[in-house]
């Protein structure tokens, strides 16, 4: 967007806004992404792009419980939380109240469901166990603590296993309400629909392909993931009656069972090439397929995937309130993490906005009731909604690609910037043209209620910081950092750029 105005010493000068901004982009060149309106960026780090198109610093977080890495977390009621942490010889599960059971070996990957008023762990060739809310029990199941199996999730009233030592095709189911009856531990006699049974995606497929993870889609459906390929199942109170859905096509699997997360309708996962999600068709309500999510980061996802010694380690949690969708990527040395971030729109339609963070070396996440709690390399943080009552507040970097100011080749004269900006802060703002060389840096003050004078006065921004930017440039490329004790966003900016003497 464009604007020719005046300012007080009477320069005419041509206005480049720039707004709405579009989250992180590394699939294109950087020289080929300036589009002013749904402007894209090179880096959004410890930020995020919310569904207005603004750029907003991430919350701060309070330090909650623990000193260990935690590499998995899950709400079993609202404000209590269980967690496997890993100590120095294992992994222990402990609670906010201090309920611990120091149980399996180094390296044991965790998954859980909610099932019967209780949260129930699982991992891979090792007994289950749950926790009641007094105490950690081992299954109750002989058939369960046999199977030892890897993943674990709740269906219209069963406890749904898979990733079982030599069954790897198999889909174990609980009786209907019991979490302690598996089909081996039932009567073989038991006609009753409620009772345990199992299925095999081996006939389906043809091949041996092994389970990579189950989740639930809607009320009525459980998609089972493998590495290259995904399934529908069509649940029903019966038993008999479950049926694989024939109309479901998701040629794309899984990674990691704790990537997958319930996204309002939607599911998301995490697969070798990007996130994706399964969604069931708008034009006739009845297809259910995937679609990837992620094009936009495709690089940046690579090269953080790139970086998991197993990646299976990657998880994943989605704020509900906030409509992110946060993956973790643990790095190769045990204690570095980063995390991707996708911002739905519900304005658009849910058009993805990406983002990228370090902030606290956050490894697993869990929401509930509006509460979202990461689990990092040193503890339980809880994520602040209102960031002045955090007491550790990221650092936000946000970079521009090249940016032309309507022109790839002529040479501009710059005379101001102007920034839309709220909130509070320090934050300073490096220039450098399209070969990297260093043009300004400006230091701006962001104070609450408080706004410096305008010198240009129909720019189209309401609450705006005017500092000279005397420079001459043909390409520019802008970075945004922020030190903040408070919330901030950045709403948009303007290049002014002087208009070429009239001669007559």
């Amino acid at each position: 967007m464009t604007s020719s105005v005046h300012t007080k010493s009477g320069v005419e000068v041509k206005s480049y806004t720039y707004e709405t901004f579009a989250g992180l982009d590394s699939s294109r060149d950087l020289r080929s992404q300036d589009t002013g309106k749904e402007q894209h960026l090179a880096v959004l780090e410890n930020a995020h792009c919310d569904w207005r198109g603004q750029i907003v610093r991430d919350p701060a977080a309070q330090f909650r419980k623990g000193e260990r890495r935690v590499d998995h977390i899950v709400f079993y009621s609202p404000g209590k939380l269980a967690w496997a942490e890993t100590t120095g010889g294992g992994v222990k599960f402990t609670t906010d109240d201090d309920v611990s059971l120091d149980v399996h070996p180094l390296g044991a990957k965790i998954a859980s469901t909610v099932f019967n008023r209780k949260v129930h762990f699982c991992s891979l060739a090792l007994p289950p166990y749950s926790f009641n809310g007094s105490a950690w029990e081992p299954t109750k199941s002989p058939a369960l603590a046999s199977l030892a199996p890897a993943y674990v999730t709740a269906i219209q009233r069963r406890m749904v296993v898979a990733g079982i030592p030599g069954k790897e095709t198999e889909i174990h189911l609980s009786r209907v309400d019991n979490e302690g009856v598996f089909p081996e531990d039932e009567d073989a006699a038991e006609s009753s629909v409620l009772r345990a049974g199992y299925i095999n995606i081996a006939n389906i497929l043809g091949t041996a392909d092994q389970i990579t993870g189950i989740a639930s889609f809607e009320q009525n459906r459980l998609v089972v993931f493998t590495a290259d390929r995904s399934f529908v199942y069509q649940i029903d109170p019966s038993i008999n009656n479950w049926q694989l859905d024939e109309r479901a096509n998701i040629n794309i699997g899984t990674i990691s069972h704790n990537s997958i997360a319930h996204a309002g309708t939607d599911l998301l996962f995490c697969s070798r090439n990007g996130v994706h999600s399964v969604v069931r068709s708008e034009d006739n309500g009845i297809l259910v397929y995937s679609q990837s999510m992620s094009d936009k980061v495709e690089l940046t996802y690579r090269e953080m995937l790139a970086g998991v010694d197993d990646k299976d380690d990657v998880s994943a949690v989605f704020d509900q309130d906030e409509g992110q969708y946060h993956v973790f990527f643990p790095q190769t040395g045990g204690l570095y993490s980063k995390r991707l971030t996708l911002t739905l729109n519900p304005e658009v339609g849910g058009r993805p906005r990406w983002s990228t963070g370090s902030f606290i070396n956050a490894r697993s996440g869990a929401f509930l009731g509006g509460s979202l709690v990461f689990g990092t390399s040193g503890g339980v943080y809880d994520i602040k909604k209102i960031e002045e009552d955090g007491d550790t507040k990221p650092i936000m970097v946000a970079q521009t690609p090249i940016l032309w100011a309507g022109s790839i080749t002529e040479t501009k004269d710059a005379h101001s910037m102007t920034i839309q900006a709220q909130g509070s802060g320090v934050l300073t703002v490096d220039a450098k043209d399209e070969n990297g060389r260093d043009l300004a840096s400006m230091t701006i003050d962001v104070t609450p209620g408080e706004v410096d004078d305008t010198f240009i006065a129909d720019v189209p921004l309401s609450a705006q910081y005017e500092r000279k930017f005397d420079v001459r440039f043909r390409g520019l490329q802008l970075k945004f950092t922020l030190q903040s004790s408070g919330l901030f966003r950045l709403v948009g900016f303007s290049l002014n750029i002087r208009e070429p003497k009239k001669t007559r």
